[in-house]
Order: structure tokens, then C-alpha cells, then sequence
């Protein structure tokens, strides 16, 4: 059965919606609780519509949730929504039920939006259990499947037998070293975790005096990005779900990062450094320091960087890669010309964005 639902009635599934995310067939703390409910009240501009998969009429069993971004054209493509502050799109499915939940949403799209030719899924970890379950459906519904934007980022190999050692020359660590000693004769140099909410507020205090404060997109420099965040990392230290890795000089915060937890993934979510002390990079060895801590955490398999492809910083440190796609999977065998159109006309849309913004990069 699917409920579609808007975005304020979504807190009352609570309990329900947390077992999901404990079963899901991918950890994705950007479709949890914690995260979409925030993020839905403080950063959505645009009306979703959340859709629920239950197990039967009595609704004790949720077996998907997905928020759900409509086409504004005819034979357009819905995609689930991703929003700004989330490297995953916000979507749960049961592993044991995922592709019948799954097709459950295709149907439901095909019946009640029959104007959508497709679902979008952005980010989809390509050799992950959602990729091979969207395929596995493409092919027993006689549907098209699209992957297109093929990507990687950096991710870090945790639990047993994970040993930390960045592949670099030895003239690179050396330099590495000497920022490092560099930090150390201005002060006592000291690394902690904590998921406290002084801390929360220590790291948006730091990341709003970067580069990001700089050019107003850090969190707090938006109202209800601020409280979006302070809501969301408030959620996830309740659940002991929140850690703030912290690097201090003299007992001073000079860099910082927010890591979250989902079944056995860490994701780095954000990162910020104070600008006084950017020539000696301390970002960089503040995730030095923390990338031991988390291949030592028996409770975590990988820790993902959440970062883009190629980042300068990260991909150098941590030598794992999670290859991403973007997959659109057509909702009924019998649109495949309208399905054709949407696509040229997806990635026509795609290709001038992405112009746009090379452009605006180069000014900045």
C-alpha cells in the first residue's frame, strides 16, 4: 500500500520510520528521520510529495519512504529529492521487500502521475544493492533503465584489517609534517571528538568564519539553513549517531568536522577551518587525525567523504573510491518515445547547469 503524504505529515510516522532506516537495504542518513524532517521544514522551496510504502492496510510495517520532487512539464521525470545539504537522495528501502516496494512506487507513479514518463535517482552507488535492485526491475518490467554522469569520490576502508597510510611521497609527508610542527610551536595542539551541543555550535561558529562565511553559503548565514542544521546535528547526538572532530590550538577551535553515522557507514558531512591558520592546513590535519580513530571503529565498514570528485584535499588521504551515477528508470514499457524526449531534454538542462556554474566558479 502507498500513502502519499506532504512533507508536515511525515513526523508522525516516528518510531516506524526509524525501524526502516535500522533495515534499509542502504544506509542513507539523508533519508532519515533525523535529517528529511528538518530538511523538509527549513530548506525544501518547492512542494514534494513524500511517498510511504506499508506492508499492508494496517500500516505497522514501512517498508519505503522516498520524497519525491514532481515533473513541472508533461512527460517530465520526478526525482527524489536531494537537497542542498545532502550527498544522497532521500530514499529508504526495506532490504528485504526493497524491489517490491520499489516497483510499488513505479506503479503508483504510472496510475496517478500518468503525465511522468520516469523516476530520477540521483548519486546511486553503482555496484551498490540499490543499483542492482533498480536493474534487476528495469529488466523484469521490460523497463528502460538510464545511467548516465558517471563519477567517484573518496571514502575511507574501516573495521578489521583497515590500516591508515595515505599513499603519498615521502617529500609530500614530510610537508605534511612540518605544517603540522609549524601548528605545535604556535600552541598545544590537541584532537577530540565530541557530539555535545556546544560543540554543534563550535562548529558553525568556525565554518561561518571561512571561506564559506566569506561567500555567504555557510550555514549560518541563512536563517532557516541555520536552523535546519542545528535541528539536524541536534537529532543525531540524541541518538549518539554525531561526531564532532575538533582541533584546537590552546583550547581554541582552528578546524573541525561533523561526521554522522548510518548502519555501519560514517559519513563526513562538513567540514570548515578558521581562516587565520588556512596556510598550515589545518583541515587536512584534522582528517589525518580523525581517519585512525574511524578505521579503528569496529562498529563502521567505510566512511564516506561526501566530498565532490577530484577534491584536492581528501582524494590525496583517503585512497578508497564509491562510484556514483545518476539512474532514471522509465515507469511503464509503453513511453519510450516521451521517455526519449525527457532524457534530451534532462541533459540539455544538466549540460547548461553545469556551464552556469563553471562560469560562476571562474568569477569567484
Amino acid at each position: 500500500m502507498v500513502d502519499a503524504c506532504s512533507a508536515s505529515e511525515i513526523e508522525r510516522l516516528g518510531p516506524c520510520w526509524d525501524d526502516l532506516a535500522d533495515r534499509a537495504l542502504e544506509p542513507n542518513p539523508f533519508a532519515e528521520r533525523a535529517f528529511l524532517v528538518p530538511a523538509l521544514r527549513h530548506l525544501s522551496q518547492r512542494k514534494l510529495i513524500v511517498l510511504c510504502v506499508w506492508s499492508g492496510p494496517e500500516r505497522t510495517r514501512l517498508n519505503a519512504i522516498a520524497a519525491m520532487l514532481p515533473s513541472v512539464v508533461p512527460f517530465g521525470v520526478p526525482d527524489i529529492w536531494r537537497g542542498e545539504q545532502a550527498p544522497l537522495a532521500a530514499l529508504l528501502l526495506d532490504r528485504e521487500t526493497a524491489a517490491a516496494a520499489l516497483d510499488s512506487m513505479i506503479s503508483w507513479l504510472a496510475r496517478r502521475r500518468p503525465g511522468a514518463v520516469a523516476l530520477g535517482l540521483g548519486n546511486v552507488e553503482v555496484n551498490g544493492a540499490l543499483a542492482a535492485t533498480l536493474r534487476a526491475l528495469a529488466a523484469k518490467r521490460s523497463l528502460r533503465l538510464d545511467i548516465s554522469n558517471p563519477r567517484r569520490h573518496a571514502a575511507l576502508a574501516c573495521g578489521d584489517g583497515a590500516t591508515f597510510e595515505p599513499p603519498l611521497a615521502a617529500k609530500r609527508r614530510k610537508e605534511w609534517a612540518r605544517l603540522k610542527r609549524r601548528l605545535m610551536e604556535r600552541g598545544r595542539l590537541d584532537f577530540e571528538w565530541s557530539g555535545d551541543p556546544a560543540s554543534i555550535e563550535d562548529f558553525l561558529r568556525l565554518e561561518a568564519t571561512g571561506w564559506k562565511g566569506a561567500r555567504g553559503t555557510a550555514l549560518k548565514a541563512d536563517p532557516e539553513r541555520a536552523a535546519f542544521a542545528r535541528e539536524m546535528l541536534a537529532g543525531f547526538a540524541s541518538q549518539g549517531r554525531l561526531q564532532i572532530a575538533r582541533l584546537s590550538l590552546d583550547g581554541r577551535t582552528i578546524a573541525a568536522g561533523a561526521v554522522l553515522q548510518s548502519q555501519a557507514r560514517a559519513y563526513y558531512w562538513k567540514t570548515a577551518y578558521g581562516p587565520a591558520y588556512a596556510p598550515l592546513s589545518p583541515g587536512l590535519q584534522l582528517t589525518l587525525a580523525m581517519s585512525p580513530d574511524l578505521q579503528a571503529d569496529r562498529r563502521l565498514t567505510l566512511a564516506d567523504s561526501c566530498a565532490d570528485p577530484d577534491h584536492p584535499m581528501i582524494d590525496r588521504i583517503w585512497t578508497a573510491r564509491i562510484d556514483l551515477a545518476d539512474f532514471v528508470l522509465q515507469t511503464t514499457p509503453h513511453s519510450s518515445v516521451a521517455f526519449g524526449l525527457a532524457l534530451g531534454a534532462r541533459r540539455a538542462k544538466a549540460l547548461t547547469r553545469a556551464r552556469i556554474k563553471g562560469l560562476v566558479n571562474r568569477w569567484r
